[in-house]
């Protein structure tokens, strides 16, 4: 007896609890032709970079560069940096980010997923070489790295899992040989003592260091320090207690992305010590001052919780770039940030050609932008923006 194919779907349906049938959709399936595409950022020949997520390749990150000529560039017009094997992500504070740093001369340095090691990447194409020991147990992980040309050393963010419990857990600041540091003692600690750190940036002059700390139970949008400490002479203290504190010295306020600017010297941060994330400065006398009074969040998308977040930055002339968000659209703000207050104050966005929502810039000696950007209709793609 043949029976139709409504009685046969019905004899052959399971009666199961609510999500506990199997799917024919399957993650694998969704994400198969997926790349994620970030941490974009400029080498000092001016080549556009980038990390590419690829779950088909076991969920590795390479480190790509934009090359619209080569015979090997893949649909997204970019070629592959690092090594098939490489796998581009660090696994500091767990959650990660800025596992790339540029040298100065055409070299890249990345943290390896596998060992955690540093890896050197050289400009001649040879083959990358670890510039940090070999650890059992991924022991140092590091992050967030400040190339200094001078001294031809990363300043980076390692973390100790020696002790591998959770509060034994040891994060610090430290130096490491660019050409390579092949015992532990190589590695020189500028900053220790506090539970976490972030955002070592080098003055243009490489004397002195900004940082981010903070300590359990907070978390960094809660609450953080800046922190600056001198680095000249043999004997600088590590200890954070001894240098000088810049901001969140009241133990409420949360401090984000330190960055010095590149022709004055000032060091500007974000603050959110009037309830809004707004950029700040402290002037060579020490004065500090907010530089774009708003009542709306600069720093990103979700500031502090990866390593890397950068939701401002300078122009080769010397103006600021910042972005922030009103009624769901990213607006660009430019400004002469040369006084205590900002002037000359622009701000650009759908009209200008910009997309409705965008992050992640980072800027040319020619004054153009680069950044990711998209919307609800528009998948999320890298863009180029000048100002003519």
């Amino acid at each position: 007896v043949m029976k139709s194919a409504p009685a046969a779907a019905a004899a052959a349906a399971l009666d199961l609890p609510y999500g506990a049938w199997e799917s024919p959709i399957t993650s694998k399936a969704i994400t198969a032709g997926s790349v994620g595409i970030g941490s974009l950022n400029l080498d000092a020949a001016g080549n556009l970079l980038w990390l590419e997520g690829r779950p088909q390749e076991g969920g590795r990150y390479v480190l790509c560069r934009y090359d619209p000529d080569s015979p090997d560039k893949s649909e997204r017009m970019a070629v592959d940096v690092t090594p098939k094997e490489s796998n581009v992500r660090t696994r500091v504070h767990e959650y990660g980010g800025s596992a790339v740093t540029l040298g100065s001369d055409g070299d890249a340095f990345y943290s390896d997923f596998g060992t955690q090691r540093v890896m050197k990447l050289a400009a001649d194409g040879s083959d990358p070489t670890p510039i940090t020991p070999d650890c059992e147990g991924c022991r140092y992980r590091f992050a967030d790295g400040d190339y200094d040309a001078d001294k031809s050393r990363l300043v980076m963010v390692r973390e100790d899992h020696t002790n591998p419990t959770p509060k034994d857990v040891v994060n610090e600041i430290v130096s490491v040989d660019a050409n390579g540091a092949s015992v532990e003692g190589d590695i020189k600690v500028l900053a220790s003592g506090n539970d976490f750190y972030s955002n070592p940036r080098l003055s243009p002059d490489g004397t002195k260091l900004a940082y981010v700390t903070w300590n359990h139970p907070n978390m960094p949008w809660d609450a953080s320090e800046l922190r600056v400490v001198s680095l000249d002479g043999e004997d600088v203290s590590a200890d954070t207690s001894s240098h000088d504190l810049v901001a969140g010295e009241d133990g409420d306020t949360s401090i984000l992305q330190p960055l010095w600017h590149p022709k004055t010297g000032e060091l500007f941060y974000i603050s959110d010590e009037t309830g809004y994330w707004n950029i700040y400065k402290q002037d060579s006398k020490g004065t500090k001052s907010s530089v774009l009074p708003m009542e709306s969040d600069f720093g990103g998308a979700s500031p502090g919780w990866m390593l890397g977040q950068q939701g401002y930055g300078f122009l080769d002339d010397g103006r600021l770039y910042a972005t922030n968000k009103i009624d769901g659209k990213t607006r660009l703000i430019v400004a002469d940030v040369s006084g205590d207050k900002a002037k000359d104050v622009e701000e650009y966005g759908e009209a200008d050609g910009l997309p409705m929502m965008f992050g992640g810039i980072v800027s040319s000696k020619d004054n153009e932008l680069y950044f990711i950007g998209g919307s609800p209709s528009t998948p999320s793609s890298v863009y180029k923006w000048s100002f003519e």
